[in-house]
């Protein structure tokens, strides 16, 4: 067994996730398992858990333990060694943040509500670097500059669709930006760095190709209490069968970051994002204030 090289991905989580559903199929517990494998109850939680990876000798024994045909066993053999491939961030595991990149790089949806600052990937690098002085204005610059090269990979992976920022439809996540006036009235950084903000966010609503939808929330809306309330949220979805939706809601430090696949919380902030949403002028409104504002 070795740990994953770069934290879970979604690969792997489909793996454990596979795992489970074999091993519930086939009547058996987590300590059936243990006892007949010989290893100890935890081993093959963390297989399932994607948080250890199985060699394919020992997912050769657990398919013979759950009778899979034979039809499916080179299947699920390919999955294995997707599943332990490092994520693309590996180059900068430092400093990424473990459990949301992976679902933000795999999510084919990302609904986002931003009260307070914008969201990570409509952020330009001068906003983000101001932002990060914000936080933590001892950062190590070294430190902050990987930060910053995660944040560029960020968008050409999720919302370009590919490295380097080459435009990939296939690949690209559609986001859809729920935003409050005032987080767009918000000085991060010094005029110029708004300015420029605001103009990047301005060429996203005026390209119909864009992969981006943003709202502004005008002041006065009467929020649905479940989101007023709750600070910055994404709701992903994905592709991969067994992938449910997930909710995240993003604190000021990683450690405050929680998520959740709870449908029942997930459809919850869905509707609250839905209702809030109708209040809003559609998606490509020219936002209510302009890089002049800040001149």
């Amino acid at each position: 067994m070795s740990r994953p090289r770069s934290g879970p991905t979604v690969a792997l989580r489909c793996f454990g996730a596979d795992l489970r559903r074999r091993r519930e199929a086939a009547g058996m517990t987590l300590q059936g398992v243990a006892e007949t494998i010989k290893k100890d109850r935890a081993t093959p939680a963390r297989w399932e858990n994607a948080e250890t990876v199985p060699n394919p000798r020992m997912v050769a024994v657990l398919l013979d333990l759950y009778s899979t045909p034979a039809a499916e066993r080179t299947e699920v053999l390919r999955a294995l060694e997707e599943a332990k491939k490092p994520g693309w961030w590996h180059p900068w595991r430092e400093v990424a943040e473990v459990g949301v990149i992976d679902l933000e790089s795999a999510a084919t949806g990302i609904r986002s509500y931003a009260p307070g600052v914008l969201p990570d990937l409509l952020q330009t690098t001068e906003y983000a670097e101001a932002l990060m002085s914000l936080r933590n204005p001892y950062e190590d610059p070294a430190v902050r500059r990987l930060r910053l090269e995660l944040l560029e990979a960020r968008k050409a992976h999720t919302i370009e669709g590919g490295p380097g920022g080459v435009a990939n439809n296939e690949n690209r996540a559609g986001l859809w930006v729920l935003l409050e006036q005032a987080t767009l009235r918000r000085r991060v950084g010094g005029p110029g760095v708004m300015a420029r903000q605001l103009d990047y966010l301005e060429a996203h609503i005026a390209d119909v190709g864009s992969s981006v939808a943003i709202q502004v929330i005008p002041p006065g809306v009467p929020h649905p209490l479940a989101i007023s309330l709750c600070g910055h949220l994404e709701i992903l979805r994905f592709k991969e069968f067994g992938m449910g939706e997930r909710l995240i809601q993003i604190g000021l430090h990683p450690a405050m970051t929680l998520i959740t696949d709870d449908s029942d919380a997930v459809e919850n902030y869905r509707m609250a994002m839905d209702v809030t949403s109708g209040y809003a002028p559609p998606r490509f409104t020219p936002l209510p204030l302009t890089s002049k504002d800040f001149g």
